[in-house]
């Protein structure tokens, strides 16, 4: 696997190199922390802990950005090699044996980064005796070039992995001598799930690059839309968010997008984990709607009213909707009844 190395563009002091990536939009107390941490300057490693689905790539290019531009970026994933690739990838030659400094080729990762930046990409799959050997070399921050001479690395190392990473390490599966190497730079990058006022930020951001793939005009998005997008659990982040978009913008010619828009992607990606998918569609989307407006009317106390403005409806239509769909009101203490 080749390295992908570029280089950033120069940008002036003081300010963020770019604006954030989809993954650090918004401005929840969770991502607002998330983005102070990755915005200040420094050469300590960082370890970005995140679920699937969060684009680390994008959040760690973004770091770079913001801290070394007009340096390289050096992308590695330790997931999609085999280990003796890897370890040529990273190191460039194989371990010495009884060296005093761990031995570098002059086209390794290591070295190729220069004063940039080193991004190991789930780094939490890199087999156990690279892992040992990429303590060493930061622990030591130096390494003989080719057996040579002695070169002081000087890239910032930047990982992504899981959070059950740390777990990992208590149970023995990951070296805890290479997790301590990111102990002061570790940042979780918070799931969508659990940041439903961010929601419309990173929506329009997505939308508008998919847009932008095909040569469109970014599209605006309805209240009802944006509500109903932020109800859903996204637990595939922004990997689901960005297939249900390409689904729903496929088949919208207007500059609008509406709730009745997203309700067919939606029903795919929201129903298919827990619906057998014998059923037809059209049945799909019957069930999520109801569950979608059932949903609703509980966060708004059943207040017809309040729930038809947050739904982009009139409230007739909304009674209307309720009897056809079968939802009623669960008594005190009860379960709804559908």
């Amino acid at each position: 696997m080749p390295i992908s190395s570029t280089a950033a563009r120069s940008h002036g002091r003081g300010a963020p190199a770019a604006a954030p990536p989809p993954a650090l939009l918004g401005d929840s107390a969770a991502v607002r922390h998330a983005r102070s941490l990755l915005e200040q300057p420094g050469a300590a490693p960082v370890l970005l802990l995140a679920d699937e689905g969060l684009d680390t790539a994008a959040v760690a290019r973004y770091v770079h950005d913001c801290t070394r531009p007009a340096q390289p970026f050096v992308h590695v994933d330790c997931a999609t090699s085999e280990p003796d690739a890897l370890d040529r990838e990273l190191f460039g030659v194989r371990a010495r044996a009884a060296a005093q400094l761990e031995t570098l080729g002059a086209a390794a990762a290591l070295v190729a980064a220069r004063r940039g930046t080193l991004f190991l990409d789930h780094i939490g799959d890199l087999p156990a005796a690279l892992q040992r050997r990429l303590a060493r070399v930061m622990r030591d921050g130096e390494a003989r070039l080719a057996g040579r001479e002695h070169v002081r690395l000087e890239a910032r190392i930047i990982a992504s992995a899981l959070p059950a990473l740390f777990a990992d390490a208590r149970d023995g599966r990951f070296r805890s001598e290479l997790l301590r190497r990111f102990a002061r730079g570790t940042v979780t990058v918070p799931p969508l799930g659990g940041r439903p006022a961010d929601l419309p930020a990173i929506v329009a951001r997505v939308a508008a690059d998919l847009r932008r793939e095909s040569g469109r005009t970014a599209p605006a998005f309805t209240p009802a839309a944006l509500t109903m997008l932020s109800a859903l659990p996204w637990t595939g982040n922004l990997d689901e968010l960005r297939g249900m978009l390409t689904r729903a913008l496929a088949r919208i010619d207007g500059p609008v997008v509406r709730q009745e828009d997203l309700l067919p992607a939606a029903a795919v990606d929201g129903l298919a984990r827990r619906i057998a998918p014998a059923i037809s569609l059209r049945e799909a989307r019957r069930r999520f709607e109801r569950e979608y407006i059932a949903s609703v009317l509980e966060q708004h106390g059943w207040r017809m009213s309040d729930a038809a403005r947050t739904l982009g409806i009139e409230r007739a239509n909304l009674y209307r909707k309720t009897r056809e769909l079968g939802i009623q009101r669960s008594a005190p203490g009860g379960r709804r009844h559908s």
